[in-house]
């Protein structure tokens, strides 16, 4: 945990409260309800006290943790096709966030960018042909194959060289077509892009994806909040640069995790400065990302960029209780306990000293430097002892220290985004790629893919008796992604390995199409219904006039045929 005295901004903007930055969604209306008041400081100081032994006395017990459903997965309002489905298989629960509903959607849309667009890349488009359900879910199966077995660029998967013949991406689909689906795939209707919507091109998705995450699981008591980095280097409005962090450009995203599983639970994307209001990006940032789960009693812990006085009283008044490191800088930090180099030159490793100030906690304790926190959850006497090894007289030795509870809480429960970024890393999907709308596709297939990780392995732990639920005692993230590639694509756990052939052609030979200012009567819908159609589409190799439509697409069609 980092000191205070140690914070760097992780922006190139202020850090302080009355920076204004951008709140993510100005769009997502606000809840009257869970707007508190403004509260006031009082405006004299309570006295420091020293010591785990002083007794400290809460005004208000935290409220009863009440949640309202039972933490962990939701199935039960679950609505399939099949009523008598079961969740058995690892593309079970993908599909829960990946539903038909959305997938049709997605295709719909990538069929009708492609049929609009294709002539502007006629070498794609030649391996082009309607993207289908079945072929958008192996779609992905491969994007996540590619995941989990690294080489130099994707095209290597194809090989038939001696070091890569054998890989299994040709299972899946062929090298052009793939190449095709990643050119034409679209997530959004471009009917109905606002253009004055950053994430016009795919707001859908995001929207889609945060509302499953939501419904589909309900977390335990303790939470946190942070940020998460993701990586891409394109040109767009609200592209982020972190000097210190290990992606370092990118765009960010705040996320609310559960601490105990590192399940996403919710998410909204930074969008650049805007007015925040009074209180800042921080506090709204908060605020916004914790309405689905206020008045039921939940403990909720942030790093020192959200911490402020302010924050958690607010937090308070809607029934959540929070904690989280805090810079003496802050607004409304006591001034009593802001000069810590007295503090540190007469106390030594495990002091403490504390402020009670009504509801809210603020404790200082001394490890190798001194570190402040604020709590509205915690009391000042309680403590637990936590071992450090330190150098005397040139020998080192293992002390063991008093530790406030308040800081071994934060310490444990601080790093539910932290499990969550560690478990999407692992095996991300991220492909490179200039448009910040593919990066955030990939990383949706990422949250779905982990979060129904999370998900099947709650569900069996819930279902042990189930025979078709039964797995090796060691299954982890790597089986079930291996797992749901293979049901993905429809391969079998025994299916020997792909032999490598010549790519299936899906048009015997090439097509030049080409707009003509002369327009000519369409050969195949002559040859085949005796119709008179005129089209100015012309294929220059083949020395034909071609309909080239939506509802009517004769120029693929005559190609597949001859």
């Amino acid at each position: 945990m980092d000191s205070d005295s140690d914070y760097q901004p992780e922006t190139d903007v202020d850090s302080s409260d009355d920076e204004v930055w951008e709140l993510i969604d100005s769009s997502d209306d606000s809840d009257d309800e869970n707007i508190p008041p403004n509260s006031t400081l009082n405006a004299t100081q309570p006295n420091v006290n020293y010591g785990y032994d002083v007794l400290d006395t809460m005004p208000e017990a935290p409220a009863s943790f009440l949640p309202e459903r039972v933490p962990g997965i939701q199935l039960d309002q679950v609505r399939t096709r099949d009523s008598a489905k079961q969740f058995f298989r690892a593309i079970d629960f993908f599909k829960l966030y990946f539903t038909m509903d959305i997938v049709l959607q997605i295709c719909q849309y990538t069929n009708t960018y492609a049929t609009e667009h294709g002539l502007q890349k006629p070498s794609v488009f030649q391996s082009w042909y309607e993207l289908s359900p079945d072929k958008f879910y192996r779609f992905c199966g491969l994007i996540m194959y590619a995941g989990i077995v690294q080489v130099p660029n994707i095209e290597r998967f194809w090989s038939t060289k001696s070091l890569y013949n054998g890989l299994w991406a040709r299972a899946f689909m062929s090298r052009d077509r793939f190449k095709a689906i990643m050119c034409f795939i679209k997530v959004s209707n471009p009917l109905t892009e606002d253009p004055n919507d950053k994430l016009c091109k795919v707001r859908m998705l995001t929207t889609y994806i945060r509302m499953k995450c939501i419904k589909l699981y309900q977390p335990h008591q303790n939470v946190s909040i942070d940020e998460r980095m993701v990586r891409n280097k394109g040109k767009y409005a609200f592209r982020q640069y972190i000097r210190d962090k290990p992606t370092k450009w990118g765009m960010k995203l705040w996320i609310l995790a559960d601490s105990l599983s590192g399940y996403t639970y919710d998410f909204d994307i930074y969008l650049g400065k805007q007015d925040n209001g009074p209180f800042g990006l921080a506090y709204g940032v908060v605020m916004k990302l914790t309405k689905s789960i206020s008045r039921q009693g939940y403990r909720l812990f942030f790093d020192n960029f959200y911490t402020s006085v302010q924050l958690l009283k607010d937090l308070w008044f809607i029934g959540i209780g929070a904690c989280g490191t805090v810079l003496r800088t802050r607004k409304g930090f006591p001034n009593a306990i802001k000069d810590v180099k007295n503090f540190e030159k007469k106390s030594k490793r495990g002091d403490m000293r504390w402020i009670r100030d009504g509801q809210l906690l603020t404790v200082q304790w001394r490890d190798n430097k001194t570190i402040s926190l604020m709590s509205t959850i915690h009391d000042a006497n309680d403590s637990v002892t936590a071992k450090r090894r330190t150098k005397t007289n040139g020998q080192f030795e293992n002390l063991t220290v008093n530790q406030p509870t308040i800081v071994h809480d934060y310490n444990k429960y601080m790093g539910g985004v932290d499990k969550s970024d560690q478990l999407i890393n692992k095996y991300n999907v991220l492909r490179k790629t200039n448009k910040y709308w593919k990066t955030i596709f990939f990383h949706m297939l990422d949250i779905a893919r982990v979060n129904s990780y999370i998900l099947f392995q709650d569900w069996r732990d819930k279902n042990k008796d189930v025979p078709e639920l039964k797995r090796p005692t060691r299954y982890g993230q790597l089986n079930f992604t291996e797992e749901l590639i293979r049901e993905l694509g429809d391969i079998g756990i025994d299916d020997p390995v792909p032999i490598a052939s010549k790519p299936p052609v899906h048009f015997k030979h090439a097509m030049d199409p080409q707009f003509m200012d002369k327009r000519g009567n369409c050969k195949l819908c002559y040859s085949n219904e005796k119709i008179v159609r005129r089209t100015s589409v012309k294929c220059k190799v083949c020395d034909v006039f071609l309909c080239f439509q939506k509802e009517r697409n004769c120029l693929s069609q005559y190609h597949k045929l001859l």
